[in-house]
């Protein structure tokens, strides 16, 4: 009876202890705020890629992809030693390829004395809920700059962030600054990065330190004129068209059709933003490339393809066009988790020949 009596005791403080550390967590939900959802090009109450407008002129599969947030982020600014996090998605929490934290999660980087973008290890379990809980443990702790990075491969359902009640904070609101628009595939989108952060786009991001919107749809980034005629309507600082590897003629599409697709994609953004560079990308190649002499034909012939259509266009009076070719991108057999999407390091790879590439265009 005695025993009985202590443990019911225990369960009831244990009970009261959790709602008790709940109760001390001030929540924050972003979408009662304006304008805080960055990394794409409109304004709305939810954490999709594409506007509302959209869902009845782009392809059905183009729209479930838009709902996924990748490359979707938010800043703000807090004195807490912890931030914690919780949310719901609506589709599966990971890929055989590739991990829930790639797949599901978050990443949360805070700025530094030189401006420069740390990452913050988190705690995480994945369910129903998704939670997040990110301790930082510097000497001094005093209010920062942070950037969330959300899912690269789910859709969010609702989202939360908390701070303890004492504790300052604020979401910045969106940078004005024309962004980096990158329309690709799944490989622009993230797959197969293990983090939110190390997708290429974001990598690229937080070196520029200047924005980027991921318009990476997984399976299909075809150079659709529907997306290339709305994302000309934003002023960017650069576009960035990588869309090779989902183009596959006598498949999908004719060669002509393929042809007339790059065209009419570099002509409508130059028509609408003649001083906006555009970088087109070579297919990067495939993990096994060495063994499988068909893929690799099939690569080699869509790269010259493009390069030929590169040329036509700058015949034709082009000013402002790059090209970004297989041997500046750098993959080898090892930079592929399945021998079409990269690594970490495959993705680092991916960022760093953009960096160079913005370099030379900008210098």
């Amino acid at each position: 009876m005695l025993q009985k009596l202590v443990q019911n005791l225990f369960l009831f403080s244990l009970c009261f202890w959790v709602f008790d550390a709940s109760a001390q967590i001030q929540w924050y939900d972003p979408l009662e705020y304006e304008e805080v959802i960055q990394g794409r090009l409109f304004e709305e109450k939810n954490y999709h890629r594409l506007p509302s407008i959209m869902q009845e002129s782009v392809r059905q599969p183009v729209w479930n992809l838009a709902q996924q947030s990748a490359g979707l982020y938010l800043d703000f600014i807090t004195d807490a030693s912890m931030i914690s996090l919780e949310y719901q998605v609506h589709g599966p929490l990971q890929f055989p390829h590739m991990p829930a934290t790639g797949v599901s999660g978050l990443d949360l980087y805070v700025i530094n004395e030189e401006g420069n973008y740390d990452w913050v290890r988190g705690k995480y379990s994945f369910g129903d809920t998704i939670r997040y809980q990110f301790e930082l443990k510097q000497a001094k702790i005093q209010s920062q700059e942070f950037r969330l990075f959300l899912p690269l491969y789910n859709s969010i359902a609702g989202l939360r962030l908390g701070v303890e009640e004492l504790d300052d904070f604020q979401f910045l609101p969106k940078k004005s600054s024309p962004p980096i628009v990158v329309y690709g595939t799944s490989i622009a989108q993230g797959a197969c990065a293990s983090r939110a952060g190390m997708a290429w786009t974001a990598i690229l991001m937080r070196a520029l330190k200047e924005p980027v919107v991921n318009l990476g749809f997984s399976g299909n980034g075809l150079l659709e004129k529907e997306l290339v005629d709305w994302m000309g309507e934003t002023k960017a600082s650069l576009f960035i068209l990588d869309c090779l590897p989902n183009m596959q003629p006598g498949i999908n599409m004719s060669e002509p059709e393929m042809r007339e697709r790059i065209q009419y994609s570099v002509k409508s953004l130059k028509e609408k933003q003649s001083e906006t560079p555009i970088i087109l990308v070579y297919h990067a190649g495939l993990g096994d490339s060495k063994v499988d002499l068909e893929k690799s034909e099939q690569v080699i012939f869509k790269n010259r393809l493009l390069q030929e259509e590169f040329e036509s266009l700058k015949e034709q009076g082009i000013t402002g066009l790059f090209i970004l070719n297989l041997e500046e991108i750098g993959l080898n057999e090892d930079d592929f988790v399945d021998g079409i999407h990269p690594t970490d390091g495959g993705m680092k790879k991916y960022s760093d020949a953009f960096i160079r590439k913005v370099s030379q265009i900008r210098n």
